[in-house]
């Protein structure tokens, strides 16, 4: 199987969490998966035509689309990795302000800087060209990378999670008494109880399990970097409304109070309001 890697506007950390894998991505490697074209490690100008696409990154810039498109154009099966390609990724808080604006307040003191054409908005490459399999995370964890090349390669489905991260976590739900939310680094986390149940803005209720809860676990918060699971997706639920009733239930503060305070965190933005830019035609896909 001929494999292409391709980076959009992005960190490339993606990538490094998919070499990352080590031992096992020797043995993805030893099968019938062969990279012929990826700019990080090979220097080959011209995208070639392969079974097999992986893009990491979203649609930021005019040259971002052309290269999307042609990738699309020369690959069998295409998959959408890491959270900016599924969905516009932490990048996407850069939606919060109008492409004039953003341009004023980092470039305005800089006479003479070439810039790439950019596009209004940050998108998800789904919004440019159909996506066989996507796979969410900042960075997706490397065994889950592998597990779904290798599902790949043989010719299967990859496997489908479905349920939420707070089923991977086992910290304890309870309810509890709060004047108000608390940053990460305000306070010493408790390793037993629920990061919610806490005071702290943790999305793991509402983010696709399937990454094993590494952020909760070591008792700092889920950010949200998998996405709404089935339950949020496929209902079209207000997923925004859905954090409010969640926290305050667990915390005993009003919905009116946990609203004031979520909209002075915008980092809880970038997955799951930017996230509705994503249009999955093929939802049964998310991995």
């Amino acid at each position: 199987m001929k494999v292409s890697i391709v980076s959009l506007t992005c960190c490339a950390g993606c990538v490094s969490s998919f070499l990352n894998a080590g031992d096992a991505l020797l043995d993805v490697l030893s099968e019938d998966f062969d990279i012929v074209y990826s700019p990080t490690f090979i220097d080959l100008k011209e995208v070639p035509e392969v079974d097999l696409a992986i893009v990491e990154g979203g649609i930021r810039t005019e040259e971002d689309e052309k290269l999307i498109k042609e990738v699309r154009a020369k690959s069998r099966i295409l998959v959408a990795l890491g959270i900016c390609a599924t969905h516009g990724g932490i990048t996407s808080l850069g939606n919060v302000l109008s492409l004039k604006t953003l341009l004023e307040k980092e470039y305005s003191q800089i006479a003479s800087t070439k810039l790439p054409e950019l596009k209004d908005m940050m998108y998800p490459i789904s919004n440019f060209v159909d996506v066989d399999y996507y796979l969410p995370g900042c960075p997706p964890m490397p065994f889950l990378i592998i597990h779904t090349l290798k599902s790949i390669v043989s010719g299967k489905p990859p496997i489908r999670h479905q349920s939420v991260v707070c089923t991977e976590c086992h910290r304890k739900i309870v309810p509890a008494k709060l004047d108000r939310l608390y940053g990460i680094y305000e306070k010493e986390a408790d390793h037993e109880l629920c990061m919610v149940s806490q005071g702290f803005v943790c999305l793991g209720s509402m983010t696709r399990e399937g990454c094993g809860a590494p952020c909760p676990r070591a008792g700092f918060i889920c950010f949200g970097c998998r996405g709404p699971p089935d339950s949020l997706l496929y209902r079209s639920r207000d997923m925004y409304a859905f954090l409010v009733k969640v926290m305050s239930a667990r915390t005993g503060i009003s919905e009116e109070t946990v609203k004031e305070e979520l909209y002075r965190n915008p980092f809880i933005f970038h997955t799951f309001v930017f996230s509705k830019l994503a249009r999955f035609q093929a939802r049964e896909r998310v991995i």
